[in-house]
């Protein structure tokens, strides 16, 4: 593993400016057309809000093609506010670039380290003084975002990273991928100088990573409601990249880490709320109606993904799913609108028998990531045509999903301590 995640024009510019309070970090890779925009934002509520304050920007690249670095360091910044441009060394993800940025705030002696997404497209000033002022206070260690998303945009963890977590640990984060949040120096400082760094924590898995680490060893959290969030991502159809697997398999493995913590969590705490607006976990703006999502997710290649998964990942499901839930599936396939009524209980388990499978089998866990996909379409397409894709519907929709998680994590407990590779229907 790297020592530093810094390279050396990092480090000398880091020496330039010699102090901060308040770091805002931004990791990107292939941002061009957002970065300034966002970097800009950030800078108007740091001097905003934050006028006495001394201030630094951060943008921490990963290699980009484009002209993403160049646009990083051309955009105006207010007088006061330093910039620092530069790249990581190490795995290539975002999560190096955090580990960079963790590294900064260290070497900067910042009170309250901002980490905040390049491509999100709702980004106000007043998102750098929510996240900020819980940690300024002392109140808090870590500040996590509360927002809404169109299920398009936040599929994997509307249906795998919040329920499962919820569940596992006993705590209501509403966001636990939230690309933005704020730590102090000191947990910022703790988190590098762990040792993952050459794990998919420092590609994308960062995000589920910080905040299953944070729940369970203590670090004192909260939610800040920052309205809605739009960026260029779309998650859902995004998860045939690494990006998914990466994040998904994190999560799974955080489970055999924490393992003795989870089978006696009691019914679920929510984290604390911070600050003015919405306390809801859609957290709309005060008083704003929910707007109506106009997705463009195509529902016929979720169907047809869900269908073909029967096919390509026969093998597999054999081996992960149990026979009931297996059966369940193909009958689901076999329907000509099944991938449109797939039910929250036979989610729930089917994710479980994948997170044991990932942790117990004797396969490769990426491939069961993988496996899983399919799926996971065919649970998002039934909640986009029960619900039309509206906010509020989506949202009561992913609670009672989450409710559901609970219901059936007995199921979990006795699949985890039974499951034996070499006896399991499928492998011979």
């Amino acid at each position: 593993m790297f020592e530093t995640s810094l390279r050396g024009e990092g480090q000398r510019r880091l020496a330039e400016i010699g102090a901060a309070d308040l770091l805002i970090g931004i990791p990107t890779f292939k941002n061009a057309r957002t970065i300034a925009y966002v970097a800009r934002t950030a800078a108007e509520g740091l001097v905003r809000f934050f006028p006495n304050l001394r201030g630094t920007i951060a943008i921490v690249d990963g290699g980009s093609s484009d002209e993403t670095v160049a646009c990083a360091s051309s955009f105006e910044v207010p007088p006061g506010v330093r910039r620092l441009v530069t790249h990581y060394q190490g795995v290539a993800g975002k999560g190096s670039a955090v580990r960079a940025i963790f590294e900064m705030s260290r070497a900067l002696r910042a009170q309250v380290c901002v980490v905040l997404e390049a491509d999100v497209q709702t980004i106000t000033p007043e998102w750098i003084q929510q996240l900020a002022r819980p940690i300024l206070s002392k109140e808090y260690s870590l500040a996590m975002p509360a927002y809404s998303r169109p299920i398009s945009d936040a599929a994997v963890t509307d249906l795998i990273a919040y329920p499962l977590t919820r569940m596992l640990y006993g705590v209501d984060v509403r966001q636990p991928m939230g690309g933005e949040m704020a730590l102090s120096v000191e947990v910022a400082s703790r988190l590098s100088s762990k040792d993952v760094w050459e794990t998919d924590v420092a590609r994308h898995g960062i995000d589920i990573w910080l905040t299953t680490v944070a729940i369970n060893e203590g670090v004192k959290l909260c939610q800040v409601p920052l309205g809605s969030k739009r960026d260029e991502s779309r998650e859902l159809l995004l998860s045939f990249d690494p990006t998914c697997v990466q994040s998904v398999g994190t999560l799974f493995r955080l489970m055999d880490i924490y393992r003795k913590r989870w089978p006696d969590m009691g019914a679920p705490r929510t984290a604390p709320v911070y600050g003015n607006g919405n306390s809801q976990h859609h957290a709309l703006p005060h008083g704003a109606a929910a707007p109506r999502e106009f997705t463009s997710v195509d529902m016929t290649l979720l169907a047809e993904l869900f269908v073909s998964g029967w096919r390509r990942y026969a093998r597999i499901w054999k081996t992960v799913l149990s026979p009931s839930n297996r059966t369940a599936i193909r009958h689901l396939v076999e329907q000509p609108d099944g991938a449109f009524h797939f039910p929250a209980d036979l989610w729930a388990r089917v994710v479980f028998d994948f997170a044991v499978v990932y942790n117990k089998g004797e396969g490769d866990p990426d491939k069961v990531v993988a496996a899983l996909l399919p799926i996971y379409f065919a649970r998002a397409a039934t909640i986009i045509q029960e619900t039309d894709s509206n906010p509020e519907l989506v949202e009561q929709a992913i609670h009672a999903q989450a409710e559901t998680f609970m219901a059936e994590k007995p199921y979990l407990l006795r699949r985890w301590a039974s499951y034996v590779p070499w006896a399991w229907e499928g492998v011979r």
